[in-house]
């Protein structure tokens, strides 16, 4: 079964998510700039280090790619032994999602 796995990361990290993908021979995926905005970022969100103040975007990059349900598993799993790796306070975040149908 195919899934659609959507990363999302700081631009800074994504010659690391290139590196992933060539890793586990995803030679197959799109990506796109995203601009974030969060009305609260006074750091008691979960997700404030996702985001900037409305006054200062967020400068961050979405990848998606549809694979096989193995290598969508693969992939996560390579994206969470990267965020093991960092101490900064973004690290990627990683979503598998199940395609019902396809033509």
């Amino acid at each position: 079964m195919m899934k659609f796995v959507i990363i999302q990361c700081v631009k800074a990290y994504q010659d690391e998510l290139k590196q992933i993908f060539k890793s586990i021979h995803i030679n197959a995926y799109s990506e796109m700039d995203v601009e974030g905005f969060m009305k609260n970022a006074d750091g008691t969100s979960d997700y404030s280090n996702w985001f900037g103040s409305t006054k200062n975007p967020y400068n961050y990059m979405v990848s998606f790619s549809f694979l096989a349900a193995d290598k969508a598993e693969e992939l996560l799993k390579r994206v969470d032994d990267f965020n093991n790796t960092i101490q900064g306070m973004s690290p990627m975040n990683a979503y598998i999602v199940g395609v019902e149908k396809s033509v």
